[in-house]
């Protein structure tokens, strides 16, 4: 089964492809980040999307000969966040989120699964330290890295230009939304069955 994981946001978007075999361990065969902060407009934000699921699905297709069989997506969010959300925040999020999904769903034709972030999480053991001096993206960052299903991934980086540490190299901010596509496919590979999948899910 090829399960492609998204992580969406009108900011980045981050894409994770990984294959489950019988008796063997789950491979990657694509991961990127998609960056969206310069597209202005929430449409043409999902046009540019839909450009680079395109170009996903053939790499998929040249790679395996095999087309992906479901999309498994991060539920947007619910409720507000201590200085992280307001109403217009959780709106905007939403309907991107849904314009998202139905474009997976109707250009890939497979099923789309929505998940809970916390509970895939959880589900997978990824368990965060409150106490951390390191935020839920960094430690989310971390487990992803530590996973040998992302061992050889070149993660993207680039130099800083500019401040203290220019000449430095980083990683690039979209890396964090790989690591959270990898963790809703990772949760796909070990709970989702094709047969058990409702083609006409969204």
């Amino acid at each position: 089964m090829i399960i492609l994981g998204l992580d969406i946001s009108t900011s980045n978007i981050g894409f994770c492809v990984i294959e489950k075999k019988p008796g063997c361990s789950d491979s990657l065969l694509h991961a990127l980040g998609l960056p969206l902060t310069k597209v202005k407009g929430m449409y043409a934000k999902a046009e540019v999307f839909k450009e680079h699921l395109r170009e996903v699905s053939n790499i998929i297709l040249e790679k395996t000969g095999q087309r992906i069989d479901v999309v498994v997506i991060e539920e947007s969010l619910q409720a507000f966040r201590r200085n992280m959300s307001s109403a217009a925040t959780i709106s905007k999020l939403n309907r991107f989120n849904g314009i998202v999904s139905y474009i997976s769903r109707s250009f890939l034709e497979v099923p789309v699964h929505m998940v809970n972030v916390i509970s895939a999480r959880r589900q997978v053991g990824l368990r965060l330290d409150k106490k951390s001096e390191k935020n839920t993206k960094e430690q989310v960052f971390d487990w992803t890295n530590d996973q040998k299903t992302m061992k050889h991934f070149e993660w993207p980086t680039k130099i800083l230009k500019s401040g203290p540490s220019k000449g430095k190299t980083r990683y690039e901010s979209f890396c964090f939304d790989i690591a959270d596509a990898f963790v809703v496919a990772h949760w796909g590979s070990q709970y989702l069955k094709i047969d058990d999948l409702d083609p006409h899910n969204v």
